[in-house]
């Protein structure tokens, strides 16, 4: 008999609207422990309404989100924190800390005590390739540095987080500032998660690094899902010309395991 575990995220008939425009309409969405999903689709199609949906930062009008099976309005902060980790697209902070103090926000809710958290953070500005950064005052730091700070910060709160639940991860255009060195390191870090058992979401411009990471992709055009599926069902000429109105070339060579789009 096959055991049945509730998905680490479902959205149920979301509806939200703004000043009498519909941004998502009866929108569903289901993610499954250890999947990584990318949310594509032109400004304006409601990706970043939803991914603020999803982290409670916006009321939908309607509809229910469930994480792990538990409705979301239901569980308290600390344990969303615990289970919930979220890089936005821009996290400004004013005050002059160290780089190191940012990355250790994200050890606030540990249950462990602080030398491991240290440790773990170490470990983590060490496996993203900011160690050199590690005393220098955040407000100095280029934007694409800072992102990759935050990220480290979400990287952490994840690591001391509650390993008896599935977990997810919330990406906000994660590669809007950053080089294509970083683009892929960031993506490959979250791949990596998705491979040990944690849901990522990452709301993405950019279609060939969806392609190329995402285990499933959704298409977004006005607040209504087009597409939704691997890389090769949803990346079509066919679907890039209904959702962005952009005539694209779309290569499938027996060399990538992906498709190319130009």
């Amino acid at each position: 008999m096959l055991s049945m575990t509730a998905p680490v995220l479902h959205c149920q008939q979301l509806n939200y609207s703004i000043a009498g425009k519909c941004i998502f309409n009866d929108l569903n969405l289901t993610l499954d422990e250890g999947e990584f999903l990318a949310v594509l689709g032109p400004n304006g199609a409601g990706k970043s309404s939803l991914f603020k949906a999803i982290t409670g930062e916006l009321k939908p009008t309607s509809g229910t989100i469930f994480l792990n099976g538990e409705m979301r309005t239901d569980i308290s902060m600390s344990d969303i924190a615990k289970t919930l980790a979220v890089l936005p697209q821009s996290a400004n902070l004013s005050f002059s800390f160290q780089v190191i103090d940012v990355v250790l926000m994200g050890g606030l809710q540990a249950g462990c005590g602080q030398a491991k958290v240290q440790d773990l953070a170490d470990k983590i500005l060490a496996e993203q390739e900011i160690v050199h950064l590690r005393n220098r005052a955040y407000p100095t730091l280029s934007g694409g540095e800072k992102q990759r700070v935050h990220f480290s910060r979400v990287l952490l709160q994840l690591a001391v987080g509650n390993k008896n639940k599935p977990q997810l991860l919330l990406l906000d255009e994660p590669t809007a500032a950053l080089d294509i060195n970083y683009q892929h390191q960031l993506l490959k870090s979250a791949k990596h998660l998705a491979q040990a058992g944690v849901a990522v979401i990452a709301v993405l411009h950019d279609l060939n690094l969806a392609a190329k990471y995402a285990d499933r992709i959704i298409l977004l055009k006005d607040g209504n899902i087009c597409a939704n599926g691997c890389a090769k069902q949803v990346v079509t000429t066919d679907n890039i010309r209904h959702v962005y109105g952009y005539e694209s070339t779309v290569i499938n060579h027996a060399e990538f395991s992906h498709p190319i789009i130009m």
